[in-house]
């Protein structure tokens, strides 16, 4: 076979034009037919040429979405909450969440994606890397989440949640601290210096939300909420449940059994860190069917309250001798 023979036979199909419903027909000879071996050499380095070109614009356009993650609408009750999440039933019905729920509701749904990961073994499932309460707020408004889907490991799900948490500043210290002790019992991380390292967290901060997890349900449940716990308070939490747990376990058991209560979450760390007010007895002294004075006992205080005009300069020098009198005598 000569030379345009073998050309024509490899080249037959690249004139094929396609129609929108993807058939394909063979268009009308061009008007200058290619004669000549070298002019079908020509028409295919052009098309190659063309290829070539589109190929690499393709390429192009790809680098604009690398490492740019999946987003998609994936059904609530199929997202699971993380194992590493430490958020307690206040946390969706606080103010700030009904207020993000209502926001969410009134735009149709989270416009700041939440994160997620596939649950490895279970098909069309996932667990939550970040975003506990956008979540939470589309699943009780009946929407659908928006996700980001990534595949992470323990640690890095765990580091994510918590940068999340810290740079939004909705996780409480005292949850923070539940979030962390977790991570170390389970041996995520291999020391409090490890932890602290690579969740880019205040060692010493690290160490009072510690504290506020470790301290005892009677003392957490004495505030009106554990999202009330703040990190100042863990020394001087930590110190007196160390030299007067007895005092303190009293104290905040009383606390918690006469919830809801008046104090505030401070008056409460004052009452369990200091002495409790103890009831002050009155004990009035009636002479003539008149209240002349009052006995009043405050503790280990007395003090006698007497009535204006029940008290001349002569009895309060009579009233000074008596006093004296009365306790010099054993």
């Amino acid at each position: 076979m000569s030379i345009k023979g073998r050309l024509t036979s490899k080249t037959e199909g690249l004139f094929l034009a396609s129609k929108v419903d993807g058939t394909t027909t063979t268009p009308a000879a061009p008007t200058a037919a290619l004669r000549t071996g070298p002019g079908q050499m020509l028409m295919v380095n052009s098309l190659m040429k063309e290829s070539n070109e589109k190929v690499s614009l393709l390429e192009a356009r790809l680098l604009e979405f690398e490492g740019i993650l999946p987003v998609r609408l994936i059904d609530t009750d199929k997202i699971a909450a993380s194992k590493w999440a430490n958020r307690i039933s206040d946390s969706f019905t606080s103010a700030d969440f009904l207020a993000l729920k209502e926001e969410i509701t009134q735009a149709g749904g989270n416009v700041q994606p939440i994160k997620v990961r596939p649950l490895v073994g279970v098909a069309d499932r996932y667990e939550i890397v970040f975003g506990h309460r956008r979540h939470r707020a589309c699943l009780e408004a009946g929407l659908p989440v928006l996700c980001l889907i990534e595949a992470v490991s323990d640690q890095e799900l765990f580091k994510e949640m918590d940068r999340e948490n810290r740079d939004r500043l909705d996780l409480s210290p005292w949850e923070q601290g539940r979030m962390y002790r977790h991570a170390l019992s389970e041996g995520l991380f291999g020391s409090l210096g490890e932890l602290a390292k690579e969740v880019g967290i205040d060692k010493g901060n690290l160490s009072k939300a510690l504290r506020l997890a470790a301290l005892p349900d009677d003392v957490v449940n004495a505030f009106p909420s554990p999202l009330d716990l703040q990190f100042r308070w863990a020394k001087l939490l930590n110190d007196v449940m160390q030299n007067r747990p007895d005092d303190v376990l009293a104290r905040a058991k009383d606390l918690a059994e006469s919830k809801p209560h008046k104090h505030s979450s401070k008056e409460v760390l004052d009452i369990l860190v200091g002495s409790p007010a103890k009831a002050i007895s009155e004990q009035p002294v009636v002479v003539g069917g008149k209240s002349l004075a009052t006995i009043c006992i405050d503790g280990d205080k007395v003090a006698v309250q007497f009535s204006k005009g029940s008290l001349s300069p002569e009895k309060t020098k009579q009233l000074h001798s008596l006093v004296k009198e009365f306790l010099q005598k054993k």
